[in-house]
Order: C-alpha cells, then structure tokens, then sequence
C-alpha cells in the first residue's frame, strides 16, 4: 500500500515575529500599554530567542498595527523622513510633525506624567499613556 504520508503539507504556517508579537498582544489586550508592551517583550526574548533591541522594535511594530485598526488617519511613511512625520487625517490632509514638535509632546506628556518607561532598569522604550 502507497502511502501518501510525506506529501502531506503542514496547515499551520510558519509565524514571522509580527505575527507572534501581534499574538501576545491580543492576549494583554485589555492591560495597558506598558504592561502590554512589556510583556509582549519579555515573550519575544525568553520565548523566541530575540535580542532585547530586536524584541522592543517587533513589539512596538505590532502594537501601533493593532493600534491603527479601523483608523482613517495613517502615517504616510512616503512623506516621511528622519526629520519630520507626516500624519494623514481624512481626505488625504497632512499633519506635519517635525522631531522638535514631536519633542515638544514628549516633554508635556513627562511634564504631566504619561510618559512611562516600559522596562524602568534599562529606561527603555518609553510609551505615552492617554
């Protein structure tokens, strides 16, 4: 009897790292961002052999994805340079962000708290509550 055992192809694809970042966040969902983004970290490295700057980046990627669901505004990362963020409000309208305005957030949301440090003994990434 042939059997047709070795052509038989695996259903479950492979999971890229976005994929199980993306994973482990939905199942902190309802924790806020520090905490989600933490752990989801914490699972990157312990779990998947990442580098902690690799882990931080694959996470931050996935959070702001799972973020931007049914957003009409969006980065347009074609505008965009190592100087300035352009935002897409609805109808295509641009926002103009330069690294000093984006400061200027930074330094009122520290100023009134919301700027919280993910992992407090490196001092990295930091998150802004809302």
């Amino acid at each position: 009897m042939n059997s047709t055992a070795n052509n038989v192809t695996n259903l479950a694809p492979h999971k890229d790292a976005h994929n199980i970042a993306a994973g482990r966040l939905l199942r902190d969902r309802w924790e806020n961002r520090v905490n989600a983004l933490g752990n989801c970290i914490e699972h990157l490295i312990v779990d998947h052999d990442m580098t902690e700057a690799n882990a931080e980046l694959v996470a931050i990627q996935a959070y702001a994805d799972l973020e931007s669901t049914n957003q009409v505004a969006r980065i347009d990362i074609d505008a965009c340079t190592s100087h300035v963020v352009v935002l897409r409000t609805e109808g295509g309208r641009p926002v103009v962000f330069t690294v000093t305005d984006l400061m200027h957030v930074l330094t009122q949301a520290r100023q009134e708290e919301r700027a919280v440090v993910v992992d407090r003994e490196r001092r990295r990434p930091v998150v802004l509550e809302y």
